[in-house]
């Protein structure tokens, strides 16, 4: 396990950036990474790979409930990017290289990786484009594959395991899949799904000394709740302090 930055234990974290619930500064835009970097909170944001191979800032796999457009997010080009705007605003889905672009180390960025895939180009890709980068950064995923092969790269960037209860998809065995730690796969943290403490195995990770982090909370009275249980916590709508 790799030593974890203060950042990523102390400083509450910006889920999708700073966004004001989509109505002018959507989830995942350039405008709410600017309001995170004013405010000096840390970034949590989606990547996935499209059609040309570039790394693109975005949660769904299709752009229905964001662009109000039936089309598969891998089908979109570098080129069309642009003709899709993020809701009822004129921002549009940006690039990671964008992003990396307009944080330029300012404040540290929770890497989400949204695939799959077992061919690893979406991460390859993305470790390309950090290779220039100069600043703080984290990655994680749920994909237990993603984050096995992302362990065993020589980087120095700490990499956690996303992990939700295991109702929320099949199969059952979901918890014991992605929570567990052996010689092969050893996660530098944790980030768990608030709604769903306590948990035991969270609890186990957390005497372990392998640092939780919670997402995604909303309101302060959820953090005081669980704050034993937390070493940080992924918010969105509020204004939280740990």
């Amino acid at each position: 396990m790799k030593k974890i930055a203060t950042w990523l234990t102390t400083i509450p974290i910006a889920h999708r950036g700073l966004h004001d619930g989509n109505l002018k500064t959507p989830e995942n835009s350039l405008s709410a990474f600017a309001k995170a970097i004013k405010e000096n909170y840390p970034i949590e944001l989606d990547i996935q790979i499209i059609q040309d191979g570039t790394v693109i800032v975005f949660h769904d796999t299709d752009l229905k409930r964001i662009c109000n457009n039936s089309k598969k997010t891998r089908s979109l080009t570098k080129a069309t990017l642009k003709e899709h705007t993020l809701f009822n605003t004129s921002e549009t889905i940006p690039t990671l290289q964008e992003v990396l672009d307009i944080v330029k180390g300012q404040v540290p960025l929770l890497i989400e990786f949204k695939t799959n895939s077992l061919s690893k180009k979406l991460e390859q890709n993305t470790l390309s484009l950090l290779k220039e980068y100069k600043g703080a950064i984290a990655l994680q995923s749920f994909n237990r594959s993603s984050v096995k092969w992302l362990c065993k790269q020589h980087h120095s960037y700490p990499v956690g395991q996303l992990a939700e209860p295991s109702h929320a998809i099949k199969p059952l065995n979901y918890i014991y899949d992605y929570l567990q730690l052996n010689k092969n796969m050893s996660p530098d943290f944790v980030a768990y799904d608030i709604d769903d403490l306590p948990n035991k195995r969270v609890s186990y990770f957390k005497e372990k000394g392998v640092p939780i982090l919670l997402w995604t909370a909303r309101s302060q009275s959820q953090i005081e709740t669980h704050k034993t249980l937390a070493d940080n916590i992924i918010f969105e709508g509020f204004t939280p302090h740990l």
